[in-house]
């Protein structure tokens, strides 16, 4: 037995403001009602039907706006990345540029976008210049070149700057070295 109710924002995975949707009665009761995101269907509340449908219309079509202007702005971004390179020339990176990175990457330059609405279609692993889609809502997207570029690490440098690591002595190396001294006194 499902419960009508007209949902008085929007709530994901369910509907969007002035939606009339079916949902358990617990659900309702507990979860939507008391935080104020929906009203039970009765004669008063068709009557906010209609109101909550204008303001809903008004606000999607400011935030559709908004987004088309987003996208403008956010197709003419650049990102340059730098990972670690095997060998001066090669194309195979270590690594990969992830969409938390991206979204990291995008949030310095002033767009907050959350990494969900990136889409990679395949791996960012290898040197050159890739496009990543971005969805803003809306069935809006804008395409963001990313530059990835390999740096190689000096072998001399990177060998001083790195502490070498001493091996703990096993249990078993212990005893070896116990009976040997043993044996010498």
């Amino acid at each position: 037995m499902n419960l009508e109710v007209i949902l008085k924002g929007p709530v994901r995975g369910l509907g969007a403001e002035a939606d009339l949707v079916k949902v358990r009665p617990g659900y309702a009761r507990n979860f939507l009602f008391p935080n104020g995101l929906a009203a039970p269907v009765n004669a008063a509340s068709k009557r906010q039907l209609e109101a909550l449908k204008k303001r809903r219309a008004e606000r999607e079509a400011a935030e559709s706006a908004e987004a088309a202007e987003r996208a403008s702005r956010l197709a003419k971004v650049v990102l340059n990345f730098e990972l670690k390179q095997a060998e001066e020339g090669a194309a195979k990176l270590f690594g990969s540029i992830t969409t938390g990175e991206i979204a990291a990457a995008l949030a310095e330059k002033g767009f907050e976008v959350e990494k969900r609405d990136i889409d990679l279609s395949k791996a960012l692993n290898q040197a050159g210049e890739h496009e990543v889609i971005v969805h803003l809502g809306y069935s809006v997207k804008s395409t963001v070149k990313v530059k990835i570029s390999g740096k190689t690490e000096e072998g001399g440098d990177a060998a001083a700057d790195k502490p070498t690591k001493v091996r703990r002595p096993r249990k078993s190396d212990l005893g070896e070295e116990r009976a040997s001294k043993e044996k010498k006194a």
